[in-house]
């Protein structure tokens, strides 16, 4: 997930008294920001940055003359898809591009949003007080922008409000604390259409086919589509490798049933792909399984033992596979990929989706991303940036998108659908790492 900043660079910070849950601060200077697009239909879903985007723009505007915050006033959005009104709860419906004008305490509830905590507020969502005060109702809601801190006790927002002290107050910039303002009366809410945006790249994909030729193919991590290829290679290989390693975009490392360790030079895979003869390296490389992590680490595993080389030059020879250090026995995985610099994900005949942290020799965190239904997978992939590729031998190819890849968690992974149902024949496919982030 992309990480939004404050629209500020840190600038003074006047506080202000805050007053029916309305904003404490005013800000001395801007960055500017580009005018929003109306990426998003009306009422439907929209991603995250598009919804800072939109805020983002009413708050540059926040001194126009129709900006002056009204309960009964409306103004367009940037890209004149409609008007909203200019209040707290108008800014956010807004911000969501709303197909309706729902108030505060209306947004406060299940036909638009979801209570979360607050420890899980992300780039987008609201903080909403509905609570009576003596014989009053704050009635305020504000547009979460990000956190300040790595604790989550401090964090940035927008506001839309009128205070006694501001009267005609507009778009607006805060910071804030959990335990401060907003009080603990607002609650965490999540619009129900908000979705979280996609990594940028490409996934670089070799594979080889029974026939043992060699392909080469590209997904677009964001949309799914297979945008180029496969491309097949005319003369196949005089192996058909055991376990195979994209190590950058022309080198690739295989692995034989006789335990030969060869690497693969790529001349071109635009409209045609050729290769050099495959460089033996070494012998004794029974591995199962390969996969490199984009940061220097190969890692193997051969009969159930993982194990990690340092790669230290781009076309590595022998001399350039060195540190082999054994992290552990027991990985009897059924498929290997690398997430990032020293983690790896794998699946288990059981059907489990298996992430591990590794550390070293003997010290490695792991951890159960999902209990069941990934034991089809004869290949997966990972070029990067939480998008997962998995291939079933039947020819389909599957994406799935990891929001954080490194919490050992598996609720934030989410299935996207087929790349392909059907026409993926390879016998072994793997992907360059660091393409998406």
């Amino acid at each position: 997930m992309r990480i939004f900043l404050s629209p500020l660079r840190r600038v003074m910070i006047i506080a202000l008294t805050a007053t029916l849950g309305l904003l404490a601060a005013v800000v001395t200077s801007t960055v500017a920001s580009e005018p929003a697009v109306a990426a998003s239909s009306i009422g439907g879903q929209i991603t995250r940055s598009e919804v800072m985007t939109r805020a983002t723009d009413w708050y540059n505007r926040r001194n126009d003359s129709d900006m002056t915050y009204s309960q009964v006033s409306y103004t367009w959005d940037a890209a004149h898809t409609r008007r909203y009104r200019r209040d707290c709860s108008g800014y956010v419906d807004m911000a969501w591009h709303l197909g309706a004008d729902p108030n505060t305490e209306l947004l406060d509830n299940s036909t638009y949003t979801t209570a979360i905590s607050r420890s899980a507020l992300q780039p987008g969502d609201a903080l909403i007080d509905t609570t009576q005060h003596s014989n009053e109702t704050s009635n305020h809601a504000v547009l979460f922008g990000g956190w300040e801190n790595s604790t989550k006790t401090k964090f940035w927002y927008y506001s839309f409000g009128s205070t006694p002290l501001r009267k005609g107050t507009g778009a607006s910039f805060s910071d804030a604390t959990l335990a401060g303002h907003p009080t603990a009366d607002y609650q965490a809410r999540r619009y129900n259409k908000i979705i979280d945006d996609m990594p940028d790249g490409n996934a670089s994909i070799y594979g080889v086919l029974p026939s043992r030729q060699l392909t080469y193919s590209v997904v677009n991590a964001a949309t799914g589509q297979r945008t180029h290829g496969a491309v097949v290679a005319g003369t196949p290989l005089t192996f058909l490798p055991k376990a195979m390693a994209v190590i950058n975009f022309n080198t690739i490392l295989a692995t034989t049933d006789t335990g030969g360790l060869y690497r693969i030079d790529i001349l071109t895979n635009d409209n045609s792909l050729t290769y050099s003869a495959p460089v033996y390296l070494a012998g004794g490389w029974t591995h199962d399984h390969l996969a490199y992590d984009g940061y220097g680490h190969l890692y193997g595993i051969a009969d159930g033992v993982l194990q990690r080389y340092t790669i230290t030059a781009n076309k590595p020879t022998a001399a350039n596979i060195t540190a082999r250090l054994v992290i552990d026995s027991g990985f009897t995985l059924k498929t290997l990929t690398t997430t990032g610099p020293d983690w790896i994900l794998g699946t288990v005949s059981d059907g489990r989706l298996m992430s591990y942290k590794i550390n070293g020799a003997n010290d490695w965190t792991p951890a159960v991303l999902k209990t069941s239904t990934w034991q089809g997978f004869n290949s997966l992939m990972s070029p990067g940036g939480g998008i997962y590729l998995g291939h079933l031998p039947d020819g389909g190819l599957y994406r799935y998108h990891d929001e954080n890849p490194y919490n050992l968690n598996g609720t934030d992974l989410d299935g996207l659908g087929a790349v392909d149902d059907s026409g993926w024949s390879q016998v072994i496919l793997s992907a360059q790492p660091r393409t998406v982030s």
